[in-house]
């Protein structure tokens, strides 16, 4: 009886799954953060415009002060969230820029990082520390630490921090260089931005001297707010588009990659 010779059975080759362009990690990771940034910085300003604490004599432990727990204190817990988003929304930044760019990317880092770490220090010792001392009555270092003092610790650090966080813009716009209409508007947003807080710096201080109380606060956190609800929208369409939309083999990788592509398909047909 003559043996058969056994059959092979070929396997269909199994489908590859296409693979991930690069920075497409890092990118999502952007996504993510430049759209919590929006969002926390709505919060964040919505609840500061409406707990604007009221004026009250030094020591500043007038019952209207108690009275207004918490309501002046809200908006510091969106605030606090919005700067550890700006450490990822800056890495994030950093990852996907070009080589020759990473180095403003991590400065810009660095100033962001130390940034968030002055002003989560300063607001939550306010929303921890100073209302329970208030409550209990001790008052000791009270007047120097609390928000309602025009020249206290509180304002101080604040304004560090926002300037520190002003630098950090600025230090981006090297590494926004490319050539897409996305980061142009960035750029332009960011030198702006830079510029407003350096004009109201300058503007309180010949007016005000070094008793400028809350005015530059004020002024510096409204810029910086303001350049961050304008900014996230623009970081979200450019972090989307590096995730999902690589540019070809070879080109550039601060090149908005829809521009590559359209000059890409003109020069096939025009070949």
């Amino acid at each position: 009886m003559a043996l058969r010779p056994p059959v092979r059975t070929t396997r269909p080759p199994r489908a590859t799954r296409p693979s991930r362009p690069p920075g497409a990690g890092p990118a999502r990771l952007g996504l993510l953060a430049a759209v919590g940034t929006g969002v926390l910085t709505v919060v964040t300003f919505g609840l500061a415009l409406t707990a604007l604490p009221d004026r009250v004599p030094y020591p500043f432990t007038d019952p209207v002060i108690a009275r207004q727990w918490p309501g002046d204190y809200l908006w510091m817990y969106p605030a606090m969230v919005l700067l550890v988003v700006l450490v990822a929304l800056v890495a994030a930044l950093t990852e996907v820029a070009p080589p020759e760019r990473r180095v403003h990317g991590r400065l810009a880092f660095a100033l962001t990082t130390l940034a968030a770490g002055v002003l989560l220090v300063d607001y939550y010792l306010q929303v921890t520390v100073l209302p329970l001392s208030l409550e209990k009555g001790q008052l000791d270092g009270w007047s120097m630490l609390t928000q309602y003092n025009p020249n206290g610790v509180f304002l101080a650090l604040e304004e560090l921090g926002y300037l520190l966080l002003s630098l950090a813009l600025l230090c981006l716009v090297p590494v926004l260089a490319g050539a897409s209409r996305v980061e142009r508007a960035l750029r332009v947003l960011l030198l702006a931005s830079t510029g407003a807080v350096v004009l109201a710096l300058v503007a309180v201080s010949l007016r005000l001297g070094t008793d400028r109380g809350d005015t530059f606060e004020i002024a510096i956190i409204s810029i910086v707010w303001v350049t961050l609800l304008v900014a996230s929208p623009l970081l979200a369409v450019l972090f989307r588009r590096r995730a999902r939309l690589p540019g070809p083999e070879g080109a550039p990788r601060d090149e908005d990659p829809l521009t590559v592509r359209g000059r890409d398909r003109l020069t096939t047909v025009a070949g």
